[in-house]
C-alpha cells in the first residue's frame, strides 16, 4: 500500500520534476506532461487502492451478515458426568481471518451474550472479538493489506480520504492544462509554476488523509506555503505581489493561532491523535477552561483558511490580485481539503458537544452566508463576487460540519455539496482562463469583458451558464441537490437559524448569478455600430483543445449530477470513515 500510495506517487513526481528541470532544462511544454502524468499516476494509485477496500470491505460485511449454528459440547458438572450436553449456540459470524491465523490454536476464548445462562468447562473456547492481523487472510487469499486502516499515527487510509484525495488530483490536473494555455503566448519558460502545484497538491493529499493534529498542521503549511508562490507568480500583473503579501502575512498569524490551539489541546488532554482526542473528550465531565480556549483559538486559524466571518477580509482582494487558476485552486483545493480534514477531527472528537463551541459555529456559519451574499451583490469583478459567493458556500457547509456528530446523512451531504461546488468553480473559473492571457495586465474577470462571451466563445458561455446555475442552486444541476441536503439536514437537526440563512442567501445568489448569465448572452454591437447577427457565432470545432474538454465534461457531470443524482450518492456513501 505504501508503494501505492499518493503521497509517495507526488514525492516522487516532484524529485523526477526537480531533477528534469536543473538537469535537461525542459520547457513548459515538457512540465506540463510531467505533472499531469504524475498527478495521473497518484490519480490511479488512490483508485485502485479505493476499489481494493470497498471490496475487502465488501467481503467482510458479506461473511459477517450470514450466522452459524456451532455445536459446541459442553460437559456439565452434574451427577451424569460421563454424559455431555451439546447446545447449539448462534453467534454473528466473523471471517475466518478473525478467528485466528493458525489452524491449530485452541486456546480462542468465546465471548458471547446468553440470556441468563453460562457456558462452563468448555472444551472450545472461541473468541469473537479477536482482530484481523497482518498475517490473516480471506477465502485464502491475503486481504489484510487492502483494509482500511491507520497507516501511521499521522494518517489514516479510508475511504473518505481516497474520494477527496481523488478530487483534489483531478482538480490539480485540470488546472495544469489551463496553465499550459494560459501561458502559451510567453516565450519563457514557467516549469517552477508546476513544481510549486505539485508541492500544493501534495500538502493537500496530506491534508485529507491526516488523522493526527501535527499531521494537520504540516498539511496546512504545505498547502499554504505554495499558494504564497502561486499568488505572487505573474508578478507583472495588477495587484498581483499585494495579493501575495496579503495572504503570507495574514497566512503566518492564522497559523500561529492554529498551533497555540494545538499547545492547549495537548496541555489539556495529553493526546494529539484524533482517536485519542475523542476518547478524551468523551471522558471528561466537562470542558476545561483551558481547552475552551485551545478549541477557540484553533477556529481562528480554521476561520481564516476557510475565510469564514470575522475571517474573510483578506479573500476578495487576493482572488482579485491572483490568476484565475490560482483562484480556482484558492476556492477548491485550498478551502475542500481544509474542511474535510476539520470535519473527520469533528466526527471523531466530540467538539460539537459543547454548548459554547456550538453557538460559536452557529454564529460564524450564520454571519458568513448573510455577508458573502449581500456583499456579491454589488461586485462588478467576476473573480470578487465569486470570493464573497465562496464565503457564503462554505457558511452552507458549516451546517453539515455542525451536524456531523447527529445526522447520518452528514458526511453524504458534505461530498455531494462539495462535488457540485468544485464542477461548478472549474466551469466558471476555467473559462475566464481560457478567455485570457499571462501576459495581459489583468485577466477577463470584469462583467464588460465577459459581456456577449456566447457570441465570441459559445461553449466556455454555455459551461459557465451552467456553472452559476449550479452555484445558485437551481434545480437540474448538482447545486440544487448538494442545497437540497442541507435544508433537510438543518431541518432535522432543528439547526432552525441556518435554514432560515440558507433560504434568504438563496434568494439573493439567485439574483446576482442571473445577472451575470444574462450578461454572457448580450449581443455586442459592431464597430460600425450594427449588432451581430446570429450567423456570426465563431463555433470552430478545431480549436476545442483538452481544456475546453475539461470544462464541457465538469458541465455535463454537473447537469448528470442533478438529473440523476444516485450514482453520485452511491460514490460519496462509500467513503466511510475508519472510526476505530
Amino acid at each position: 500500500m505504501i508503494a501505492l500510495s499518493p503521497i509517495f506517487v507526488l514525492s516522487f513526481s516532484i524529485i523526477v520534476l526537480l531533477f528534469s528541470l536543473f538537469v535537461f532544462k525542459i520547457s513548459t511544454r515538457g512540465c506540463t506532461i510531467l505533472t499531469v502524468c504524475g498527478l495521473v499516476c497518484a490519480l490511479i494509485c488512490s483508485a485502485v487502492i479505493g476499489y481494493k477496500i470497498s471490496l475487502s470491505t465488501q467481503t467482510i460485511t458479506d461473511i459477517s451478515s450470514d450466522n452459524m449454528q456451532i455445536s459446541v459440547s459442553v460437559s456439565e458438572p452434574t451427577k451424569e458426568l460421563n454424559t455431555a450436553s451439546e447446545e447449539t449456540i448462534a453467534i454473528d459470524t466473523v471471517p475466518n481471518d478473525a478467528i485466528g491465523s493458525s489452524s491449530g490454536s485452541e486456546d480462542t476464548s468465546i465471548d458471547s451474550n446468553l440470556d441468563n445462562s453460562k457456558i462452563d468447562n468448555t472444551a472450545t473456547d472461541i473468541d469473537t472479538h479477536s482482530n484481523i492481523d497482518d498475517n490473516s487472510k480471506i477465502d485464502g487469499s491475503p486481504k489484510d493489506e487492502w483494509k482500511a486502516r491507520h497507516i501511521t499515527a499521522l494518517f489514516t487510509c479510508d475511504g473518505y480520504g481516497l474520494l477527496y484525495t481523488s478530487l483534489i488530483l483531478m482538480i490539480s490536473i485540470a488546472v495544469a492544462c489551463f496553465a499550459y494555455r494560459w501561458f502559451k503566448q510567453e516565450q519563457i519558460q514557467h516549469g517552477l509554476f508546476y513544481l510549486i502545484l505539485l508541492f500544493m497538491a501534495l500538502g493537500g493529499v496530506t491534508l485529507v488523509y491526516a488523522s493526527h493534529l501535527i499531521a494537520l498542521f504540516i498539511g496546512i503549511e504545505l498547502l499554504s506555503i505554495p499558494f504564497v508562490g502561486l499568488i505572487g507568480y505573474q508578478y507583472t500583473q495588477t495587484h498581483s505581489l499585494e495579493a501575495a503579501v496579503k495572504y503570507m502575512i495574514l497566512s503566518a498569524v492564522a497559523s500561529v493561532f492554529l498551533l497555540m490551539g494545538i499547545a492547549f489541546y495537548y496541555a489539556t488532554t495529553g493526546e494529539l491523535t484524533f482517536s485519542g482526542l475523542s476518547y478524551q473528550l468523551s471522558t471528561m465531565p466537562y470542558l476545561s477552561t483551558l481547552l475552551l480556549m485551545g478549541v477557540c483559538l484553533m477556529l481562528v486559524g480554521i476561520g481564516f483558511k476557510l475565510s469564514l466571518v470575522p475571517f474573510q477580509l483578506w479573500l476578495p482582494d487576493v482572488y482579485q490580485g491572483a490568476p484565475t487558476i490560482v483562484a480556482l485552486l484558492l476556492s477548491t483545493v485550498g478551502k475542500v481539503a481544509i474542511f474535510c480534514a476539520i470535519a473527520r477531527l469533528f466526527l471523531l472528537a466530540p467538539i460539537v458537544n459543547n454548548e459554547t463551541i456550538r453557538i460559536i459555529l452557529v454564529i460564524m456559519a450564520f454571519c458568513s452566508i448573510l455577508w458573502g451574499n449581500l456583499l456579491a451583490l454589488k461586485q462588478s469583478s467576476l473573480k470578487r463576487l465569486l470570493a464573497y459567493s465562496s464565503i457564503a458556500h462554505f457558511g452552507y457547509l458549516f451546517t453539515a460540519l455542525i451536524a456531523v456528530q447527529y445526522q447520518v446523512l452528514a458526511l453524504e451531504t458534505i461530498g455531494v455539496y462539495l462535488i457540485g461546488y468544485i464542477l461548478a468553480n472549474i466551469c466558471i473559473l476555467g473559462a475566464i482562463s481560457l478567455d485570457s492571457h499571462s501576459n495581459e495586465l489583468q485577466d477577463h474577470e470584469n462583467e464588460i469583458d465577459l459581456s456577449g462571451l456566447f457570441w465570441r466563445r459559445p461553449i466556455l458561455a454555455l459551461a459557465m451558464g451552467i456553472g452559476f446555475l449550479s452555484l445558485a442552486g437551481t434545480p437540474l444541476t448538482a447545486g440544487f441537490v448538494g442545497r437540497f441536503l442541507l435544508v433537510l439536514l438543518g431541518v432535522t437537526a432543528e439547526l432552525w437559524w441556518l435554514v432560515a440563512a440558507v433560504v434568504i442567501g438563496s434568494a439573493l445568489g439567485l439574483y446576482f448569478y442571473a445577472r451575470l448569465i444574462i450578461n454572457l448572452y448580450i449581443r455586442p454591437p459592431c464597430r460600425d455600430g450594427q449588432m451581430l447577427s446570429g450567423a456570426s457565432i465563431k463555433l470552430k470545432w478545431q480549436d476545442i483543445r483538452i481544456s475546453e474538454l475539461i470544462i464541457v465534461l465538469c458541465a455535463l457531470l454537473t447537469l448528470l449530477c442533478g438529473i440523476y443524482p444516485k450514482w453520485l450518492f452511491n460514490l460519496v456513501s462509500m467513503a466511510q470513515y475508519l472510526t476505530t
